[in-house]
């Protein structure tokens, strides 16, 4: 894992699958984002991943969007100065939501533009770490996870139908997993987005994060998922512990993971 300070430590990995043509998942790292103000030490650390709407075409050019618009707006010190603390202010979730929802009408600009890119889209899932806070903002059937004492917890939901029918009481959880609707979006970058999930949590000395698209857990029981996170942190390859489970389970679509360790 690479290591971005003391305290925090990362790693990443995409791979096409066995099935796929092509690879429309991508990822964001930042490792500091700059802002004068605290003396070039920066806001923190960001990371992301989005997954082209599979089957349409433009879903390579969507997720490349979003992350490419995080990584301006980012890295730009004038956008950034004033907007995002490390100091862990509530600006920063709306900021992230700005940004975002920002992303999505430039994609949607680009879908109206002609029939090539008519139905592209993208899930998109952020994590910013700021402080002793991470910041979430998420749309789609990405995930992020968290892995704490031994214990992985989902801290995005799933923006599909079968997730939808599951809060409105038609289906069960256990009949949500690979249901046909699993993977409807019921909202995505470029295509419709409602309302955009956004999160603040604490962060812990050892907590790990886990970003990934669904070729993961698709591919790999969340159970499994806890075993390879813990057992790849403690040897230093989670990514590839990952991701070669997803390919070894049968690789039905792309797969991105980033991994976060905060020591």
């Amino acid at each position: 894992m690479k290591a971005i300070n003391r305290a925090i430590r990362y790693c990443t990995r995409t791979d096409q699958g066995l099935k796929r043509s092509r690879n429309e998942d991508a990822y964001l790292v930042i490792e500091n984002i700059p802002d004068p103000r605290y003396g070039g030490s920066g806001t923190g650390p960001l990371f992301a991943v989005a997954d082209g709407m599979s089957g349409h075409t433009g879903g390579g050019a969507a997720s490349r969007m979003a992350v490419e618009g995080l990584r301006k707006y980012y890295m730009n010190p004038v956008n950034i100065q004033g907007a995002i603390s490390i100091s862990g202010r509530e600006e920063n979730l709306r900021e992230l939501e700005k940004v975002v929802l920002g992303i999505h009408e430039e994609i949607s600009e680009l879908a109206e533009r002609g029939e090539r890119y008519e139905y592209m889209g993208t899930t998109l899932s952020v994590l910013l770490l700021a402080g002793k806070k991470a910041y979430v903002a998420h749309v789609g059937d990405s995930r992020i996870y968290r892995l704490r004492e031994g214990h992985l917890e989902q801290l995005t939901h799933d923006d599909t139908m079968a997730q939808l029918s599951v809060e409105m009481g038609y289906l069960d959880a256990e009949e949500a997993t690979g249901h046909p609707m699993s993977h409807t979006l019921v909202q995505a970058l470029g295509q419709g987005v409602d309302e955009l999930q956004r999160k603040k949590v604490e962060i812990n000395p050892g907590d790990v994060f886990l970003l990934c698209s669904d070729g993961l857990y698709d591919m790999v029981p969340d159970h499994e998922i806890q075993e390879l996170l813990h057992q790849g942190v403690n040897g230093g390859r989670p990514c590839d512990l990952l991701v070669e489970a997803a390919l070894e389970n049968g690789g039905r679509d792309n797969v991105t993971v980033i991994v976060v360790r905060v020591l």
